[in-house]
């Protein structure tokens, strides 16, 4: 009986070391991180996209100082005011941080953050309002070079010549996208606190619910009615016109291009005036899961403003 005991014993060990290693494995090189940004808020912008761009310059920096900032050209895309002082910025520049390279990825938040609060600060012979945000979460090292994406927003016949992401009122806009691998593709736009997706186009089912297949090194020009073909058997294209929300008030939101060597499952979606949304809480989480399950689950993110 003994003898049986034992070998049972050792039968279930051989058993449970490969799940074992598996969850060591799975969670090798998850770091706490965590950053504290003060934005001064000036100009004319939403409080929402400047809550959202404060976030993400946060989480930003806190890979930056944990993992290390990407160099580009030459120059070091670390943040810091003029001052020198990292960590307090205008939002001119918090939206520049955007876009910032670090060598590190966010995996989830911590539970309570990202934490947001206002504060007034006397200025001479005014006052100013400050932004102040705190992240804290789990991220990872980048394991391997992230695929080299090519995307931008433009709005021109000619995309490379109109790639700023500035637009004026009732602009289309179209969306440019290239990638070296085959793989599967989204886009989502957050406007006013609420995510909005964009690709696959609405109207499309089926194999192309969660996401749209595209091949390597092919030129890919989303939105516009000129480009219909992609997509074998559907050939609708959602359009999509820019619109600020009141007169001299621009429009600043964020455009995310969601990209996968793999399949992946699309979030859960509600509709809005014939348009897939969720929230910008929920967006986030479903980025996060991704992230953290597939390394090369891609995110590039980039503003674009609407001016009269």
């Amino acid at each position: 009986m003994n003898k049986i005991h034992t070998f049972y014993f050792f039968f279930l060990m051989l058993m449970l070391a490969p799940v074992a290693a598996g969850a060591q494995k799975k969670n090798r090189g998850l770091v706490t991180v965590e950053a504290q940004i003060e934005v001064l808020m000036e100009g004319n912008y939403s409080k929402a996209a400047i809550e959202q761009k404060a976030i993400q310059a946060a989480k930003i920096q806190a890979l930056g100082q944990e993992f290390g900032y990407a160099i580009v050209q030459g120059i070091n895309t670390q943040s810091r005011t003029q001052s020198g002082t990292e960590g307090v910025m205008t939002t001119d520049q918090m939206a520049e941080v955007s876009n910032t390279l670090v060598k590190g990825e966010w995996v989830s938040d911590q539970e309570g953050f990202p934490k947001l609060r206002y504060t007034l600060r006397d200025k001479e012979d005014r006052q100013e309002i400050w932004l102040i945000c705190e992240v804290k979460g789990k991220a990872r090292p980048i394991e391997e070079a992230a695929i080299d994406l090519e995307t931008y927003a433009y709005n021109c016949d000619d995309p490379p010549r109109c790639a700023s992401g500035q637009f004026r009122n009732h602009d289309s806009m179209f969306l440019f996208f290239r990638t070296p691998v085959k793989g599967f593709l989204s886009v989502f736009m957050l406007e006013e606190g609420l995510v909005y997706r964009l690709l696959p186009y609405a109207q499309m089912k089926d194999a192309y619910e969660s996401a749209v297949p595209v091949e390597a090194d092919r030129e890919y020009r989303l939105f516009s009615p000129q480009h219909r073909t992609y997509f074998p058997g559907f050939t609708m294209v959602d359009e999509y016109g820019l619109v600020t929300p009141a007169p001299g008030q621009p429009l600043a939101n964020l455009v995310y291009v969601v990209f996968s060597t793999q399949p992946f499952n699309k979030p859960v979606l509600q509709e809005k005036e014939g348009l897939k949304t969720l929230s910008r809480e929920d967006f986030q989480d479903w980025l996060n899961r991704n992230r953290g399950l597939d390394k090369n689950f891609q995110v590039r993110m980039f503003g674009i403003t609407v001016n009269e």
